[in-house]
């Protein structure tokens, strides 16, 4: 059975989960930060963390990658488009609020529509520019995590480097028309449906209209 467990880390306040089933195989997706604390929650509940899915590169979401690689040896996957902010303050922004970053590699680059399994559970990757370049959707299930692409009413911010309003909006036509309604996991606050999503995201809603050719509002 699928267990999805919700820590808010990092000076960030982003959502990290913790996925496993009956196997007590685990994936851990987007440790951005109070590796010590996480690490905690894996040894008390008797976990293998196979590993570390990331959803995009920016600090507030790897910045616990290095102390949960070291002392669980998961293997790091990230989509190729941030792959370098593992290594760069600059990329990842960690320089921009004066966090050292210690530098890792990505054990595996992810595709659009690479799969891995952990225990009895797949995940896929959907990559989603807009966010970053490398931004992407991990899905499992029922269940999509969005990271900084979709949020409940909003979508992430495309100022910074490497963003992008047109490729926001590409994205999320694309999570639009995934046939069916899922349980949607962000990068920061609650959890929504895609379906709400559908009826009342401004930005997703102008997603699909410009997809139809139609005038954006």
């Amino acid at each position: 059975m699928l267990r999805i467990d919700r820590y808010v880390v990092g000076v960030g306040a982003a959502n990290c989960y913790i996925v496993y089933d009956e196997s007590l195989e685990a994936v851990m997706v987007d440790p951005g930060g109070d590796e010590e604390r996480l690490l905690g929650v894996i040894s008390e509940k008797g976990l293998k963390l196979k590993y570390i899915m990331l959803t995009h590169g920016h600090f507030d979401h790897i910045m616990g990658v290095h102390g949960i690689k070291a002392s669980t040896g998961a293997e790091i996957i990230i989509a190729g488009g941030d792959a370098g902010c593992l290594e760069s303050p600059e990329s990842s922004l960690a320089g921009r609020v004066h966090l050292e970053l210690v530098p890792e590699k990505p054990d595996h680059i992810a595709q659009d529509g690479s799969r891995y399994t952990a225990g009895g559970l797949e995940f896929e990757y959907i990559l989603t520019p807009g966010h970053t370049k490398g931004s992407a959707v991990i899905r499992c299930g029922q269940t999509l995590f969005t990271g900084d692409t979709l949020f409940a009413g909003d979508c992430g911010r495309c100022d910074l480097p490497g963003g992008s309003y047109t490729e926001m909006l590409n994205s999320l036509e694309r999570l639009y028309q995934l046939e069916g309604d899922y349980d949607v996991l962000p990068g920061h606050d609650e959890g929504t449906t895609l379906e709400t999503e559908r009826r009342r995201n401004r930005n997703m809603l102008q997603a699909h209209a410009y997809a139809c050719g139609e005038e954006i509002f």
